[in-house]
């Protein structure tokens, strides 16, 4: 069985104090999330780009066995629509240097927009532009994505399936790269990720995520369901009833 690394998207959250993070505050929140979690997705990456020095401090603050996954910048995946973002695609490597250099990086998460249909000779293109040594995961947003085309060419980079909970696409588990990379939006009806797990819904999960586990190491796994503080929760909850523990530096003894 592969190892299971489960987290959120994003740890930045002011209506997380409270339920997260302690009333009174903390200092550093991504010091205090990483005592719960092993693993964090960085949506900062998307929107704008933060100076080096940020993403150093990152890896300052966090323990040795801690991992990152980053989002590409929408600038590459939404205006340039995955064409000629020769630029953006280095000042993004530059960026997320510090991760790779420190051995944290564990993927570079390529969102791509609901808009863009599958365009083989472009996307080969694309994914043949990226360094070879990358860890790359792709989320499909558009049906199209899923022709056995576009899983070959999965394959074929060892580029990583995102395994998707969200309402406009099926959950297919399939697995194109060493590592499994699982993304749950939530099923809310005005926004996806306005949504608490159920229960139940978790517990379905487990079968799931222990299959990708057979094929995969590491499945890494992320909540996007931020409100309320509702991502953090319930990946602590299917991190319980996957039997997976606190992070082995995580003071919570006892979980």
């Amino acid at each position: 069985m592969g190892r299971i690394l489960l987290g959120t998207s994003g740890w930045d959250y002011p209506e997380w104090v409270g339920r997260v993070y302690p009333k009174k505050g903390v200092a550093d929140r991504l010091r205090y999330y990483a005592e719960r979690f092993p693993l964090v997705e960085v949506n900062t990456t998307f929107y704008r780009l933060p100076p080096v020095s940020v993403v150093e401090s990152w890896v300052r603050r966090t323990p040795d066995g801690f991992r990152f996954a980053a989002k590409f910048p929408r600038s590459i995946t939404h205006e340039r629509r995955l064409q000629a973002a020769g630029s953006e695609l280095a000042a993004f490597l530059e960026v997320i240097r510090p991760l790779r250099d420190a051995g944290k990086l564990v993927a570079a998460l390529l969102q791509l927009p609901p808009s863009l249909p599958f365009d083989e000779p472009a996307v080969r293109g694309f994914y043949e532009s990226l360094p070879a040594d990358l860890p790359v995961a792709v989320e499909f947003r558009e049906e199209s994505w899923l022709a056995p085309e576009s899983i070959e060419l999965l394959r074929a980079h060892r580029f990583a399936h995102v395994v998707v909970d969200e309402p406009k696409l099926p959950i297919r588990l399939d697995v194109t790269a060493p590592f499994s990379y699982v993304r749950w939006h939530g099923h809310g009806s005005a926004i996806w990720y306005d949504y608490t797990y159920s229960k139940a819904e978790l517990d379905a999960w487990v079968p799931r995520v222990r299959a990708l586990a057979e094929r995969a190491d590491p499945v890494l796994g992320l909540f996007n369901n931020h409100f309320r503080g509702d991502a953090a929760v319930n990946a602590e909850a299917l991190a319980e009833a996957l039997g997976v523990p606190p992070p082995a530096w995580s003071h919570r003894l006892g979980g």
